[in-house]
């Protein structure tokens, strides 16, 4: 009986290891190897070696601290759930060539047109008024063909599933004396769009727009930015002759756009739009070029005006989540003096100041996110207009790297040693005001090339 009794107890022994063993063996954890000379921060611990830390109880957000001498490189391994900001390099060298835009390269839009689910891309070329389409070939490079031409001043483009059926479809702004209105393409779902219609405006001249359900009553409208100007001469003949500008929601009743209420009384020359949150009135992303401002409006109405940023001549603003923490970043491109900077979001319409990305010496128009290079990672885009050509940047890698609850994981923090590049700081600082200075002092230099100016 005793031995019996002593055979049970240990059967139930064996047992409790066993199930504590396979308990362990299946934890959820980060397996963090540390190369170079640095630290990871995590929620409560701080690795200087190679260790684990768990994930089952809490999400955990890994902070890099380099040493004296070194700098933070990148996380390596799988990737991160999310992240907190990201790391660009947008040296001169680091750009990656999308197309050339022999006619000035103006605005690019991000669509997966022959649904690959790639990011392609759409941009206007500008003074030869074509729309071009660029392919994702899904390993950073791109063909090109010609989508449309003989467009009179293609001013703007967005994408939207106007007809619900899954595919986004595109719509361009014609901004041309005689012709102006938005043009609406659907998407056939075979990688082309078929031009169904053209929305024209009584009471206003459309320059740049986006589409999106501003009311949010299940059917999309258009909220406007509109002015009239001097097109014949170079970006300040243009910004100097504005007049009559205002940024319109028009609504969509089911047969018709409606002008409902004017958001303010503004010249954008680029406008995009996101939704934030469920239930919230999207906001509303401006590029105001006459006070070279970045500005976003929430609210109802878009009552709330907020200054992003401020610099020269604010030219291309976007929307994008580009570190996917679920909160709306920015990024802006001023024309001259060059930059582009990259605003992160920190929820309820809040943002971060901007971070400069790339100066380059050439007037910046475009703006656009997308995962361009195929590595699951959101890229920057931008054009320069006088160089005629559009690139991109690529993502590196998250800064701080944010692993969800019961998640497993294994991760390379990589330290280098040196300095880190692009580290100047824009908005709000010393910089811009650097940058006003400049301005001021280079306006006068900008002339059209030839008869074919920045518009």
């Amino acid at each position: 009986m005793m031995e019996t009794m002593q055979n049970i107890i240990l059967k139930r022994t064996t047992l409790a290891f066993s199930f504590g063993t396979m308990i362990n063996a299946h934890a959820f954890k980060v397996d963090l190897e540390i190369l170079g000379q640095g630290q990871v921060q995590a929620s409560n611990t701080t690795c200087s070696t190679d260790c684990q830390i768990s994930t089952d109880s809490a999400a955990q957000t890994l902070v890099p601290m380099a040493d004296s001498g070194w700098h933070f490189d990148s996380w390596q391994g799988q990737k991160c759930d999310m992240g907190n900001g990201v790391i660009i390099q947008s040296d001169i060298t680091d750009s990656h060539l999308i197309g050339r835009a022999s006619g000035g390269a103006k605005t690019l839009e991000t669509i997966d047109f022959n649904n690959d689910g790639l990011d392609d891309l759409m941009a206007i070329n500008l003074f030869d008024g074509e729309v071009l389409a660029y392919e994702n070939l899904g390993n950073g490079s791109f063909s090109t063909k010609t989508f449309k031409s003989e467009i009179n001043y293609p001013s703007a483009m967005d994408s939207f599933d106007w007809n619900n059926d899954g595919y986004q479809d595109l719509f361009i702004a014609e901004y041309g004396l005689g012709t102006s209105g938005i043009k609406m393409y659907l998407n056939d779902g075979n990688g082309d769009f078929i031009y169904e219609r053209k929305f024209t405006f009584d009471t206003v001249r459309p320059y740049a727009f986006s589409v999106v359900d501003y009311d949010l009553d299940g059917l999309p409208d258009i909220v406007v930015s509109s002015f009239s100007a001097n097109i014949s001469g170079d970006l300040f003949v243009l910004v100097n002759s504005i007049i009559n500008e205002k940024i319109t929601w028009f609504k969509n009743n089911g047969d018709a756009l409606i002008e409902q209420n004017i958001i303010a009384e503004k010249a954008a020359i680029t406008l995009d739009t996101f939704q934030q949150n469920e239930g919230e009135t999207p906001l509303i992303l401006t590029a105001e070029i006459t006070s070279g401002e970045i500005v976003v409006y929430s609210g109802q109405l878009g009552a709330k005006r907020e200054v992003v940023s401020k610099g020269g001549s604010s030219y291309g603003a976007a929307f994008g989540d580009i570190d996917e923490d679920g909160k709306v970043d920015i990024l802006a491109a001023h024309y001259k003096p060059a930059e582009l900077t990259l605003a992160l979001g920190k929820g309820n319409a809040l943002f971060s100041s901007p971070k400069t990305l790339a100066a380059p010496s050439e007037g910046l128009t475009a703006t656009a996110f997308g995962d361009f290079n195929n590595d699951s990672l959101i890229d920057v885009a931008t054009g320069e207009f006088n160089k005629k050509k559009f690139y991109f940047y690529a993502t590196k890698s998250y800064e701080h790297c944010i692993i969800k609850k019961a998640s497993s994981i294994k991760l390379t923090a990589v330290f280098t040693e040196g300095e880190p590049d692009n580290s100047k700081e824009s908005g709000g600082s010393m910089y811009s005001l650097l940058l006003l200075m400049i301005l001021l002092k280079t306006r006068k230099s900008l002339k059209p090339i030839g008869n074919r100016a920045i518009k």
